[in-house]
């Protein structure tokens, strides 16, 4: 589904029959729900319902609202066909909604059709309290989701924190050589070993990563040089 080149779609559209559709979004995000800025970018996710399709201003205007700065808050958007209900999180003071309805009055304005907003705390759905049509298809979809704001885990972005995983792998992947050309192993043992000269790398042949991989898939070949260059550094 193209909805928008600034947010991602976490899952695929949920379209039940007989109540609004929803989908999730996700996004970066460097404001607190207060609109405070933080040190460094969070995930963002929050959900939109709505009817048969969502609707090019609608996109339009989350990305207005995005660049201004004004969806930080934002948990849960009801998207109608001339107006939008946003359920902003629980951690909006009566000040910091000030600015937010500022802002988003502000994105309205900037729509080339005419959008009206209303806003809502997340809070008045959870408990019942809220006046909103669909507020109990707005309280299932808060609680099946994990929306607002999430710090990165950012060892979890580094592609070795788990090298005894990629270890195993690639050894794996040695033991699935074709052993049946042995005049090949040799031709390789010996291209290695004229490479390792020119790299200075001499010193690494005895290291078990200093392997021959000339019969090894191409994404094993790719491993395994990562982990060459790992036994290199590592022996200076």
């Amino acid at each position: 589904m193209s909805f928008s080149d600034i947010f991602h779609p976490e899952f695929d559209p949920v379209e039940p029959h007989g109540a609004p559709n929803h989908v999730v979004f996700s996004c970066l995000q460097w404001k607190t729900p207060s609109l405070e800025v933080m040190p460094r970018a969070a995930k963002q996710r929050f959900a939109v319902m709505y009817g048969d399709s969502l609707n090019p201003y609608t996109s339009a205007a989350l990305e207005r609202a995005y660049i201004l700065g004004a969806m930080s808050a934002v948990k849960l958007i009801a998207a109608h066909e001339d107006s939008l209900y946003l359920f902003l999180d629980s951690a909006v003071s009566s000040a910091t909604f000030q600015e937010i309805e500022s802002q988003w009055i502000q994105v309205m304005c900037m729509s080339h059709t005419r959008l009206a907003v209303d806003f809502a705390n997340v809070d008045e759905v959870l408990s019942g309290r809220s006046d909103y049509c669909f507020w109990q298809v707005a309280k299932e979809i808060l609680e099946s989701y994990s929306l607002g704001i999430e710090q990165y885990d950012l060892a979890s972005l580094d592609d070795f924190s788990h090298p005894p995983s990629i270890d195993e792998h690639i050894w794996a992947c040695l033991s699935q050589r074709d052993s049946s050309h042995p005049e090949k192993t040799q031709n390789y043992t010996v291209a290695v070993r004229n490479i390792a000269n020119m790299m200075g790398h001499s010193e690494c042949l005895t290291s078990p990563y200093y392997v021959i991989t000339g019969a090894l898939p191409k994404g094993a070949q790719m491993i395994y040089y990562r982990l060459l260059y790992r036994a290199s550094t590592s022996s200076r």
